[in-house]
């Protein structure tokens, strides 16, 4: 596959990503809103690569190897991340605020589903299976009394994923709970940072040691960082400890 430069790619109307040689993912964006989550960020870029290169793509014409595998997304925007495990065969939801997912979350998902079902098509032509992907809106800073997304083909989530939904020390611990909330110990939680502060990044990897995660930095080595020619972020893998689950109903 051809090198892609996906650097400085905020002004552009349409972003655009090649994750196989047969498939390319567009993504409407907004740079002139006030909204963080209207444009793609290094670290969904960087994300989705990892987990598009690490993760293993079942057969799509075997709806039982499919079936149980999901994923939530917080902090979607665009919708890059999340989409991309909807291509990898994950029932996935994605969240954000109302105005982000009508502005370009839903949009995205809508024109995303069909690309993803055209290139299973020609992967598997006699396949039924379709992208499973779904859109709520989520404020994480809300109180942790709201009733907790769950997935509708299995009883926890298989990942939780965020990029880029950290950008001050007081976002920390409302994202923190709110995976504590939607997490099991069997679901793998992956998130992607771009180290602008190391009061924030360290902050966050203390808290989440503190509200009882196991953490470790993914080796930099495995991600495509001269794609974006950002060599500042990080994806940190969390696991919940036994015992540690918050208020999952």
């Amino acid at each position: 596959m051809d090198f892609q430069d996906l650097s400085d790619t905020k002004s552009l109307s349409t972003f655009s990503i090649q994750l196989h040689p047969s498939f390319i993912l567009h993504l409407s964006q907004q740079n002139n809103t006030q909204n963080h989550g209207t444009t793609v960020w290094d670290s969904a870029k960087l994300l989705a690569f990892y987990l598009f290169d690490t993760l293993k793509r079942p057969p799509l014409n075997n709806n039982q190897k499919v079936e149980k595998r999901s994923c939530l997304e917080l902090g979607s925007g665009c919708g890059l991340v999340g989409l991309t495990m909807a291509s990898l065969g994950f029932e996935s939801v994605l969240t954000d605020l109302p105005e982000v997912i009508e502005q370009v979350l839903q949009p995205n998902c809508n024109i995303a589903m069909e690309n993803i079902n055209d290139w299973w098509c020609q992967l598997y032509p006699d396949t039924t299976l379709e992208p499973r992907v779904s859109v709520r809106s989520l404020n994480w800073l809300q109180q942790p009394e709201e009733t907790a997304i769950e997935p509708s083909s299995s009883n926890y989530f298989s990942y939780i994923l965020a990029s880029d939904c950290i950008y001050e020390i007081e976002l920390v611990e409302p994202l923190l709970n709110c995976i504590r909330r939607h997490a099991s110990p069997q679901t793998s939680i992956l998130i992607a940072m771009e180290r602008r502060d190391d009061a924030v990044i360290d902050g966050f990897i203390e808290k989440a040691k503190l509200l009882g995660f196991e953490t470790r930095m993914i080796l930099k080595k495995l991600l495509k960082s001269q794609i974006v020619n950002n060599e500042d972020v990080e994806i940190w893998k969390l696991k919940l400890k036994k015992n540690r689950t918050a208020g999952r109903r």
